[in-house]
């Protein structure tokens, strides 16, 4: 009999897992060895069946999808992961991007051909992105190649302008004077081409220096 490719899979809204079950089923050279609702009960699951594949959304009640990837990666290495989500912000791609994710797929494009043809690739040792995918994967390499060059303090205060602090709170987080914390807000607007302080978070959040989580 030939070795089908275990697959788990992970959502934490019963519908789409029974919808994702039901396509994979009909896949004859995968099984499905489990499913899950949450992170944790996935991490269970995996430690046991040491899957070569695992499904997962990114929001579910406990550890999201995020987190269970980077888990899974670092302690489950042969395991290939694709991850399905209504979100494709900029921020949570990059993380999943850089964390060497082999498929992502927005959950409007879960039909059967796609999620198919993903399970395909990824178990033949290939990648597969939804379309939309790659293009913000373009759009962030582009982006990467022209972000500029921060100081390790200047990356400090960014996060602390993007939080709200004024620049006395700042100062006293960071314990410098508010005339230092001045002259690396003047030398952000320089880097940043902006002239005022929605200005830097914008360009903050754009370059990816600061992300809302």
């Amino acid at each position: 009999m030939p070795y089908k490719s275990k697959i788990i899979i992970v959502d934490d809204h019963s519908t789409t897992l029974d919808g994702i079950k039901k396509i994979v089923e009909k896949i004859d050279f995968v099984e499905i060895t489990g499913t899950a609702s949450s992170g944790k009960e996935a991490l269970e699951i995996i430690e046991n069946e040491q899957p070569d594949i695992l499904i997962t959304d990114i929001e579910m009640s406990d550890t999201d999808g995020i987190e269970l990837s980077e888990i899974v990666k670092k302690k489950y290495p042969n395991t290939k992961i694709i991850v399905v989500t209504l979100h494709s912000e900029r921020w949570i791609i990059s993380k999943l991007l850089k964390q060497d994710i082999e498929s992502i797929i927005l959950k409007s494009k879960t039909d059967g051909i796609e999620i198919s043809e993903a399970i395909k690739k990824v178990n033949a040792g290939q990648r597969y992105y939804s379309d939309e995918i790659k293009d913000l994967f373009f759009q962030l390499k582009s982006s990467a190649e022209n972000t500029p060059r921060l100081t390790l303090r200047e990356s400090e205060i960014i996060v602390l302008i993007c939080q709200e602090l004024t620049i006395k709170e700042i100062a006293d987080k960071l314990c410098i004077a508010a005339r230092t914390v001045e002259t690396h807000r003047q030398n952000l607007f320089a880097k940043l081409q902006v002239k005022s302080q929605s200005g830097i978070v914008r360009e903050a959040i754009k370059f990816g220096f600061y992300t809302f989580e």
